[in-house]
C-alpha cells in the first residue's frame, strides 16, 4: 500500500486523490541516498508516521525536491515520478495532505 495524497484546491475543497506507490517511495528512499538532502521529502521519508499537510509556497518545493531526486532515481521509475510530478504541479492544486498507513 503507497501514500495517499488528497489534493486541495484555493477554497481547501477536496480536488483529487492520488497515491505514492510503495514501489517509488522505497525507489526515492531505498534507492538514492541523496533524499536526505532534500528537507520536504524527509516529511515523507516514514512510510508508517507521514501525515502531513503542504500548503504553497511547501507544495512547490516539495515538488522541486521530486524533480531534483528524479536524477538519482533507477529510470524504470521515472514514468511514476513524472505523473505524480505532473498532478502535482496542476495550478488548481493549492494544497495536499499525505497520509501512510
Amino acid at each position: 500500500m503507497g501514500l495517499d495524497i488528497i489534493l486541495y484546491d484555493d477554497k481547501n475543497a477536496k480536488a483529487g486523490f492520488i497515491e505514492i506507490p510503495s514501489s517509488l517511495h522505497e525507489a526515492i528512499f531505498m534507492g538514492t541516498p541523496q533524499w536526505s538532502s532534500y528537507p520536504h521529502l524527509r516529511k515523507i521519508k516514514d512510510y508508517y508516521k507521514t501525515n502531513v499537510r503542504l500548503h504553497q509556497p511547501d507544495l512547490h518545493h516539495f515538488v522541486e525536491d521530486l524533480k531534483q531526486v528524479r536524477l538519482f532515481m533507477d529510470s524504470a521509475h521515472h514514468a511514476a515520478l513524472d505523473s505524480l510530478i505532473d498532478v502535482l504541479s496542476q495550478s488548481h492544486v493549492q494544497a495536499i495532505h499525505v497520509a501512510g498507513d
